[in-house]
């Protein structure tokens, strides 16, 4: 972020926004980073703890079902029936399946679409239940009696084994919710800070360019008090005797014949005499700006005026100038000789660029979003190059041999006390563009 002052020589307060804006970012990124971990984290947890549950329940059936009773279904549909009344607020269902698919016993029989399919998360109805299976070896005829597993390294009964069940449980996925909402916390809470940092370092952010607007603004304000001072001095010292000079050459030039040898170098005194009053009064109008004078007139009728003011000079130069006003109202409020002063500086020095047989275009309209008037000044000369603009604003910086290099910086100061702003850049299709945008209503 560079700030310079609006006149006077440049000042860069430098501050480094990039890389603050990639710290802030890589700390949202980080922040946003532990957060989905923390997430994904508390959410394997909340599955664990479900599985977990599960298995506790399914491991305190299978230690109550040996002996004799494990290939009785009856007595798991007993056991079932007893154990989802007992814990009703945590299991949802049990169910004995075989390979086939087939229930040999079960409680909770409202969630019966949830018997067969796979295991995990699933939705029946309006509840939400982890599905977890236990795989069983149930007694051969032998008499023995499989544990917990369904290798054939499990039971210890003789002669054929019956075909291998499972145990079916299924439990309320809210039972958990308590690890799923401290997951959403951390998730918010995260938001929360990412969002926070963002709103804190926009407000860094903005607030250092308001301060170093400021601080621009109280060095431009200091260098205008130095050349009010200055110009005061110049006033006085200089074009008292700059007006006697021209004068006395003037009246030698009335007392001497037209075609004597001297008319031709008295007139180039005059004329340098002329030319230093006008710096004179251009360095008093920028180091001490009028009041604006607010009223209310058409800017078409303004432009108008000025074009038959140049229309002479614009005729001497070999120069065409259009100008087209878009349809709408083009009265505006704001300060009449004001405007004028910065369309006779805009359009002299776009005369100044423009060579012979070249063509001046004004475009006007209303920017009825930001209720602003746009004036577009383009010239067919060179452009400004690769110079930057800005430095075209600055006090005495000038391409021409024979300007002050204050029309511009008087101009833009005219305009940004009306609201306004005044830019300068290159056309694509060759010259340059001065752009003028004005309220439609300027400040009092």
């Amino acid at each position: 972020m560079k700030e310079v002052s609006d006149h006077g020589p440049k000042r860069f307060i430098t501050f480094p926004t990039r890389a603050f804006i990639g710290v802030v970012a890589f700390v949202c990124l980080g922040l946003a980073g532990s957060a989905a971990y923390d997430f994904a984290r508390l959410s394997n947890l909340r599955e664990e703890y479900l599985r977990q549950s599960a298995s506790e329940i399914a491991a305190a059936l299978d230690a109550q079902m040996r002996g004799p009773r494990r290939g009785i279904p009856g007595a798991w549909q007993a056991l079932f029936t007893e154990t989802t009344a007992a814990r009703g607020s945590v299991v949802a269902f049990m169910a004995l399946v075989d390979e086939a698919g087939q229930i040999s016993a079960s409680a909770g029989d409202r969630f019966a679409s949830a018997f067969s399919g796979p295991a995990g998360f699933l939705h029946a109805g309006e509840a939400g239940l982890y599905v977890y299976d236990q795989p069983l070896q149930m007694p051969g005829r032998g008499g023995g009696q499989g544990g917990l597993g369904a290798g054939p390294g499990f039971g210890g009964g003789q002669g054929r084994r019956a075909p291998p069940r499972a145990l079916r449980i299924g439990v309320y996925s809210a039972s958990a919710d308590f690890i799923r909402w401290q997951a959403i916390t951390h998730l918010v809470i995260n938001g929360i800070a990412i969002g926070t940092l963002v709103l804190l370092a926009g407000y860094f952010l903005r607030t250092l360019r308001r301060f170093l607007q400021l601080k621009a603004r109280e060095e431009s304000a200091r260098h205008l008090t130095a050349l009010g001072a200055m110009a005061a001095t110049l006033a006085h010292e200089i074009r008292n005797p700059l007006g006697a000079m021209k004068g006395l050459t003037q009246l030698a030039q009335e007392d001497l014949p037209g075609d004597h040898k001297t008319q031709t170098l008295m007139s180039t005194v005059v004329h340098e005499a002329e030319r230093l009053e006008q710096l004179v009064t251009d360095l008093l109008t920028f180091a001490r700006p009028r009041d604006p004078q607010i009223s209310r007139f058409d800017f078409s009728h303004l432009l108008s005026d000025v074009q038959s003011v140049l229309q002479p000079k614009l005729d001497a130069a070999q120069l065409r100038m259009e100008a087209t006003s878009g349809n709408g109202n083009l009265v505006i409020a704001s300060d009449e000789g004001g405007v004028r002063q910065i369309l006779l500086n805009v359009l002299l020095n776009a005369m100044e660029s423009t060579p012979a047989g070249g063509e001046i275009s004004v475009t006007v309209r209303v920017d009825e979003k930001n209720r602003q008037l746009v004036a577009e000044i383009d010239d067919s000369g060179s452009g400004i190059g690769a110079r930057d603009p800005e430095e075209l604003f600055q006090p005495f910086a000038t391409t021409k041999t024979k300007g002050t290099g204050l029309g511009l910086p008087i101009s833009r100061q005219i305009a940004e006390r009306l609201g306004g702003t005044l830019n300068l850049a290159n056309r694509q299709a060759g010259g340059a563009r001065c752009t003028l945008r004005l309220p439609v209503q300027a400040p009092l």
